[in-house]
Formats: structure tokens, C-alpha cells, sequence
């Protein structure tokens, strides 16, 4: 049996494989991966440069560096996160979320831990490490300073969209349906709900780009064209659906509710008690545990 892997984004315009081993498979709390991956955490392997393969033209990739020496390279269609060249000369980083289920690996340790979001609840036993984990000989990743002047406040990785909401939100909803995990090249997505009208656009709308599935999906994710980071969807609905990784104002831990877990990637376990539900809670909970 073939130990290669296949990948691709949501929209399918970007798709690769890669093949084992792995030289790391980390959940990393830093801020920029969170703002990137519009999640709590960003997941990545590192595959050697000869074990990656293209399946598709890259012309649709944007190589946006958040940082002189590091690339962060996203989709123009639809804003997943793209794998891109390591900072580890001869690697590849592979954003865990775009991989299909064969993937029989298992992340091996959280870094950047001190800069964890509270909305984060570490209960499983893999190894932490406040930084890179020893023997990693790379550059610490900056923190972006949290904005304390509104309510709740966020922002895209590059900053040029910006928000604010004047209510916070009671929940976190993670959701692991496979739209999800592509789009945000994670584990899972994160959203906070606040309602409609206590929302605003500080500047940016105009940087906003859509990516919707064919006709019959609901499905839509919303990006900054400049960076790729997800961004609040507003329109169209009573609440506002934020990227729990956009958010810039410290919040204190939320209850949670897990959607989609009858989906989940195989590499991933729930570790917390909070609700759990194959698909969608029935209509009757719906309204209750997404508050």
C-alpha cells in the first residue's frame, strides 16, 4: 500500500502529495498561525523537499511573507493555506488540514504554548513547549500585541481588515467537517457568534474576497486577498461569524461546542467534556448550544 498522502484546498485549485517521515507534525499556538489559519492553532508537517510532489499548476498560490524570512503562501481562489518552504532549509511546511483521511500520523507535540489563546484547552498528553521544541534551531516567532480598545476587536495577519463588535460572544463552535479543515487547513474551524448589529468594519471591507461551493452548498469563506487569513462573514444572518484566530482582545475561556465530529480527522482527538455532535444538533438544540 502506498504510503503517499494527497492534499489539496478547498476549491481544489492547489493539490500535492506528500510521504513519510515526517521530520515534525506540531500544533502551533503562535499568533500569526492562529490569525493565518483563522483557528485556535494551526497544524503542520514538515516533509522533506523529495517527498513532496504538485499535483496541480501553483499559479494560483500567493506568496505572502508575514515576516522577512517567513512565508506564509495561501490560495487566491479560495484563502486555504497553502503549504510552503520551511525556514528549516530542505523542508517543506504542510498545513495538516488539506490532507486526506489516509493520513496515519499523529502530531507529536503543541509549541508556542506561551502564546496560546484562552479559548484553548490543552487536556491531551502530547509535549508542550513554549517556543519551538528543543532542537529546532529557528528564529522565535514575534507576537502581535492584542488591541484593547473596543468591546471585542480583530484583525487579518497583514492588518489590513479590521473589526470590532460591541457584545462578546458566550461560545466557542469548532467544526470538523472536511469544508472546514480544508478551508482553514486546520484540525477544525473555530467560530465566535455575535449578533449582526453589534458588528462594524473598521477599515478593509474592500480587501475582502469570497469563495463559494457550486450551487446547492451553503458553504462560503470569506478571506483577505492580501494575506488569506479568514474573516468575519456578516452578511445574511442574524449573527456575525468570526474566526476565533482573528480576534485580538484576550477573552477568558468560553464553553464550547464540537459540530461535525462523525468527520473528524483520524490524527486528531477531542480531549475536553464539552458537547459533541456527529452533524448538527437536532433543530430543537440548535438554537440552545449555538448561543
Amino acid at each position: 500500500m502506498s504510503t503517499r498522502v494527497r492534499g489539496a484546498c478547498l476549491c481544489g485549485a492547489i493539490s500535492f502529495t506528500i510521504a513519510p517521515p515526517y521530520r515534525w507534525f506540531a500544533h502551533c499556538h503562535c499568533s500569526m498561525c492562529r490569525k493565518h489559519y483563522g483557528s485556535l492553532f494551526g497544524t503542520s508537517l514538515g516533509v522533506a523537499n523529495a517527498a513532496f510532489s504538485w499535483l496541480e499548476d501553483t499559479s494560483e498560490i500567493v506568496h505572502y511573507c508575514a515576516t522577512a524570512a517567513f512565508e506564509r503562501p495561501f490560495c487566491r481562489r479560495c484563502g486555504s493555506t497553502a503549504p510552503g518552504a520551511s525556514e528549516e532549509e530542505g523542508y517543506f511546511n504542510v498545513p495538516a488540514g488539506l490532507l486526506d483521511a489516509s493520513l496515519s500520523a499523529r502530531p507529536r507535540s503543541h509549541i508556542f504554548v506561551a502564546s496560546r489563546s484562552a479559548l484553548t484547552t490543552l487536556d491531551d498528553a502530547l509535549p508542550r513547549h513554549d517556543a519551538y521544541a528543543p532542537g529546532t534551531d529557528l528564529p522565535s516567532m514575534p507576537n502581535r500585541a492584542p488591541l484593547e480598545d473596543a468591546t471585542l476587536s480583530g484583525s487579518c495577519l497583514c492588518g489590513a481588515v479590521a473589526f470590532t463588535a460591541t457584545e462578546l460572544p458566550r461560545r466557542v463552535v469548532n467544526c470538523y467537517c472536511s469544508l472546514c479543515r480544508r478551508s482553514r487547513a486546520a484540525a477544525f474551524s473555530s467560530t465566535l457568534l455575535v449578533p449582526r448589529e453589534t458588528f462594524r468594519w473598521d477599515r478593509g471591507e474592500a480587501r475582502i474576497r469570497s469563495y463559494a461551493l457550486p450551487p446547492n452548498s451553503k458553504y462560503r469563506t470569506d478571506f483577505c486577498a492580501d494575506c488569506g487569513s479568514p474573516v468575519p462573514i456578516a452578511a445574511g444572518s442574524e449573527a456575525a461569524m468570526l474566526p476565533a484566530g482573528a480576534i485580538d482582545t484576550p477573552l477568558p475561556p468560553l464553553p464550547a461546542v464540537h459540530l461535525y465530529v462523525g468527520s473528524k480527522a483520524p490524527w486528531y482527538d477531542i480531549a475536553d467534556a464539552w458537547p459533541q455532535f456527529e452533524e448538527l444538533p437536532r433543530p430543537e438544540r440548535l438554537t440552545e448550544v449555538l448561543r
